[in-house]
């Protein structure tokens, strides 16, 4: 289930670090990003986040004790960084995941693929190493934030740089991974109503047929998203583990090496 955080919790993941392999991963801070690409308009640089707003259309199959297995897919927009400086152009990125949870409970994501796209190029790719969300009760609905950790899979050369504008495509698929993470706040819409057929086209490109298409909040749910992205990369293993700060988590550690 994904969804951006509000512009209130925004920043909370500043001091975030996430220990993988042996090594400690820091917020990466005042990087710069081109959104069209080297030789168009100059990059932008981004304190911390890069916001996102969109929606996303989530299936639940239940399997019964108040247990769920979910799709989800989603469309974003990122207008702008750090909630302030314009993005020109500005993103879009598409989010394909699957998951499970307990009614009332959490939820817990299996898989998921983020990937950013500048006009029909696609920028980068990220795949899901964690995500989770406390439920409200008696309710499917995430209650508050759903964070989402991912790790870079590919990254286009002339779009992501570091303060020092080193390009950070030489970072992934190398020794040193760059990780990216999303937190998200849902808001539900369009209940009582039929599914956005744009979200439908995605989801059937996805997974095939919905078991039905009127918004139920239920077995259909269809969530209103606001929140940010960031990117991370490696800092020497001494430095301490920072915390993620991200709602409900406290720390994060990768259980399977990539």
């Amino acid at each position: 289930m994904t969804n951006f955080l509000k512009k209130s919790l925004l920043g909370v993941a500043a001091s975030t670090a996430i220990m993988a392999s042996g090594s400690a991963h820091a917020v990466l801070t005042n990087w710069f990003l081109d959104t069209d690409g080297v030789g168009g308009n100059a990059a932008v640089q981004v304190n911390q986040y890069v916001d996102l707003n969109g929606q996303a259309l989530v299936q639940n199959t239940f399997t019964g004790g108040g247990n769920f297995n979910f799709n989800e897919v989603g469309f974003f927009n990122s207008f702008a960084a750090d909630s302030v400086t314009p993005l020109l152009p500005s993103l879009t990125s598409t989010f394909v995941g699957t998951g499970s949870g307990n009614i009332g409970g959490n939820l817990s994501f299996l898989t998921g693929t983020l990937n950013i796209m500048s006009g029909a190029t696609n920028i980068a790719s990220f795949d899901l190493l964690s995500g989770s969300a406390n439920l409200t009760a008696g309710t499917v609905l995430p209650n508050g934030a759903v964070s989402l950790i991912f790790k870079a899979t590919s990254m286009a050369n002339g779009y992501f740089f570091n303060s020092a504008m080193t390009d950070l495509a030489s970072l992934v698929g190398g020794g040193d991974l760059l990780f990216g993470f999303a937190t998200t706040n849902a808001i539900p819409v369009n209940t009582g109503n039929q599914a956005s057929a744009g979200l439908q086209a995605q989801y059937v490109s996805e997974f095939g047929a919905l078991s039905q298409t009127n918004v139920d909040q239920q077995a259909l749910l269809q969530l209103s998203n606001n929140g940010q992205f960031q990117l991370q990369v490696p800092e020497p293993a001494s430095l301490a583990l920072l915390g993620l700060g991200l709602v409900g988590l406290a720390s994060v550690r990768r259980r399977n090496k990539a």
